[in-house]
């Protein structure tokens, strides 16, 4: 104990002799000893600042740690009503909802009304607009789970379903086109308010979503494409898709003579369409994304349209019928059609759908009516022979036309042999014959 106490003192007398040396040494020079004090709280920050991330990235390994916990803990609950549980694999969807998950949304939230006896779906989806109600509406949202509810039996998380029933249930968002006067209404307090959507919808009495779509098409430019503007999103998805490829285009460092190559996806799929539209300056996304579509149409095909009316346009319309019906698909939002595109070949996934389209309106009659298997099996069974049989008439038109073709014309190389300018003449005998005339 003694040892240690006058350890204790000799440390304390040295912290005391440096502390005396460095007040000193300020006396002396106060600009360094103020440079040396800033180090000093600089490397205090850093180590503050090392610590914190520290310690989040604890707290995050735990949290993450502990929801793997929580997640085979319910696992394991789960097993013993389903036993082969953990060979169950059930994979989210995304994207467009199908016509059965619209049926399921439909048949939900009739399920939560009757139990909660709620007047219309309105009330449980936009409390909001209900003041009075708007407390005793939440509190049966929360008592009877009304996001878990509406999303049963549907393989998409609940936000998706929600959002989706928002759309489908909105009184709001069906009341036909808009007039001039609520598209001026609509700029004005776009101006006023900004992006606040829901603050413009109770002003104009429309959905949100309907308004926000709206002024996404009427605030950028209209009518046709200028030059500029047609440069611009060239320019701006050149620069993106250069830095997807690894280099510019006609580089010399790339492996090809003529620049790096891009597949049909990376062409046509997870394009930038907001930034693209901010270079644009003038067009909305969706007029980037469908002018881009058109461009990038005439350069697949080499400038020629792949569904013509020739025999290469029939020979296509087959083979997009032909490819979805093997598909065997119930509805179309669980069509592949970058598979659809690459079996057709030579066109873009928005080429092909607007093709289906097409069929689908001048061949199929009451289509509006009909789900998407019925009108797949009316294509394949009855216009699919049609095209067969206007294919093997155009073919034959083709043929006859050759043929017209090489009898009206004849090969100088038939009519006169190579032998003809290498024949030898006897001159002698020529002269011989002349003088005796």
């Amino acid at each position: 104990m003694k040892q240690n106490k006058g350890e204790k003192n000799i440390s304390t007398q040295t912290n005391n002799t440096m502390k005396k040396k460095r007040r000193a040494e300020e006396e002396v020079n106060p600009p360094a000893a103020a440079q040396h004090q800033e180090e000093k709280k600089k490397k205090r920050r850093t180590k503050d600042v090392l610590g914190v991330k520290e310690k989040k990235k604890q707290k995050k390994s735990s949290t993450a740690a502990e929801g793997e916990q929580l997640d085979l803990e319910l696992v394991e609950e789960l097993q013993e009503f389903v036993p082969d549980i953990k060979n169950k694999c059930v994979c989210l969807r995304s994207g467009r909802c199908s016509h059965q998950e619209n049926q399921r949304i439909r048949v939900n939230m009739a399920d939560f009304l009757s139990l909660t006896s709620v007047s219309s779906a309105n009330l449980l989806l936009f409390p909001r607009r209900y003041k009075e109600q708007e407390v005793e509406i939440r509190k049966l949202r929360a008592q009877h789970h009304f996001l878990e509810r509406i999303a049963e039996g549907i393989p998409r998380s609940c936000h998706q379903v929600y959002i989706r029933a928002r759309k489908m249930f909105d009184d709001r968002n069906y009341n036909g086109r808009f007039s001039k006067e609520e598209v001026r209404s609509l700029m004005k307090l776009q101006t006023l308010h900004g992006n606040d959507w829901s603050k413009i919808a109770e002003k104009m009495d429309r959905s949100a979503y309907s308004l926000q779509k709206r002024f996404a098409h009427i605030a950028a430019g209209r009518g046709a494409w200028s030059v500029e503007e047609e440069f611009r999103l060239k320019r701006a998805l050149k620069t993106h898709l250069e830095a997807l490829a690894g280099g510019p285009a006609g580089s010399e460092d790339s492996a090809a003579s003529e620049g790096p190559s891009l597949t049909r996806d990376q062409l046509c799929n997870n394009l930038p369409w907001k930034e693209t539209s901010q270079q644009v300056e003038t067009r909305s996304w969706t007029q980037c994304r469908i002018k881009w579509f058109s461009l990038l149409k005439g350069k697949l095909a080499s400038g020629v349209s792949t569904f013509n009316r020739g025999p290469e346009g029939l020979e296509a319309k087959i083979v997009l019928i032909n490819t979805l019906y093997n598909m065997r698909v119930e509805d179309v939002c669980d069509v592949d059609w970058d598979e659809v595109a690459h079996s057709v070949g030579k066109v873009t996934p928005v080429c092909v759908q607007k093709s289906f389209h097409r069929l689908k309106v001048s061949r199929v009659p009451h289509w509006s009516g009909l789900f998407y298997g019925e009108i797949i099996d009316f294509l394949h069974l009855r216009v699919t022979p049609l095209l067969q049989e206007q294919l093997r008439k155009s073919k034959r038109q083709q043929d006859a036309q050759q043929e017209a073709k090489q009898e009206s014309c004849y090969l100088l190389s038939d009519i006169f042999s190579s032998q003809d300018d290498f024949l030898e003449l006897d001159n002698s005998q020529r002269t011989t014959d002349q003088s005796q005339l």
